[in-house]
């Protein structure tokens, strides 16, 4: 069954233009494809910009368990975790200008827990992980699974007013109801905590030259985001000072390859050979197009 989406900024509910045709099947609904960094296939449902505040999201959708999907999903990009902590722990502390939060931070949607390794390498006394993939919890570091906790973000699966920093690492774009989880997070800030999200921004160059071959274009992302309408997301919410800015990425020559939209039967053939497994030594600091966006709890 297709269900109409709204636009979670402006709550309209049809006022749109539509932008790329839905092509999903059969095959679109598997833990595979709802799977981290899976080599991307181009599936995706209709998109459509909201004319309101020009937001761009999946409309229809259809009737699917997304929780079922992502708990029984697979973790396997563990090749890019070194850089991935490289990059995220930079954002964070240029997201939270520098301030010296040391005490508790938490991530949603944080695959393994290997941004929470670096946090707590970084000092910070407790750490927290909110993740629905049972496989990637599993997969954690021996003293970070026992602060990870198997589940969608909801309330009461954090304390309300209990950390200083909050995390959600290109898992904003996934979710259906954007507003209710960022208003759990919000809630389980302490006053002048700050939260912290990553997302792809859709109107970056790369974005903007694939079009509908983008890897962002996709089954598994309802919303995807600009500067202008996170921030506006971001106040929506009630946080204040909010910010927002692009930031580069650490990765593989493999992984590159894994985005660039050629034959997926190809990309597979070379990432499986000794040619994928040198690309994936080779290191590079590529802006890709993604951006974060943060904001202060008064």
């Amino acid at each position: 069954m297709e269900i109409a989406t709204k636009c979670p900024i402006c709550e309209s509910l049809g006022n749109s233009v539509p932008v790329y045709p839905s092509n999903v099947d059969e095959q679109s609904f598997s833990t595979e494809v709802f799977s981290a960094r899976r080599l991307p296939d181009r599936r995706h449902y209709q998109w459509v910009r909201c004319k309101a505040c020009t937001l761009l999201r999946s409309d229809p959708v259809l009737d699917v368990d997304l929780e079922k999907l992502y708990v029984e999903s697979s973790f396997d990009y563990s090749t890019e975790i070194d850089g991935l902590k490289k990059t995220y722990l930079k954002l964070v502390n240029k997201a939270t200008k520098g301030k010296s939060f040391s005490k508790s931070i938490f991530e949603v949607g944080g695959g393994n827990g290997f941004f929470l390794e670096a946090a707590k390498d970084a000092k910070f006394a407790l750490v927290a992980g909110v993740e629905p993939s049972t496989e990637a919890i599993s997969a954690a570091r021996a003293d970070i699974k026992p602060f990870m906790i198997a589940s969608m973000m909801k309330g009461g699966v954090l304390k309300d007013r209990s950390f200083e920093v909050g995390t959600m690492f290109h898992t904003l774009d996934h979710l259906s109801d954007p507003v209710t989880t960022l208003k759990h997070c919000f809630d389980a800030l302490e006053p002048g905590g700050v939260f912290v999200v990553a997302v792809h921004n859709e109107r970056s160059w790369s974005a903007r030259l694939m079009g509908e071959r983008s890897p962002i274009i996709d089954v598994e992302h309802t919303h995807l985001y600009t500067l202008k309408s996170g921030g506006a997301l971001f106040k929506k919410i009630g946080f204040i000072g909010v910010r927002s800015g692009a930031y580069n990425n650490h990765y593989s020559l493999a992984y590159i390859l894994h985005l660039i939209p050629i034959s997926r039967s190809f990309r597979k053939r070379v990432l499986e050979s000794p040619i994928g497994t040198l690309l994936g030594k080779i290191k590079v600091v590529v802006p890709l197009g993604n951006m974060w966006v943060a904001g202060t709890k008064p």
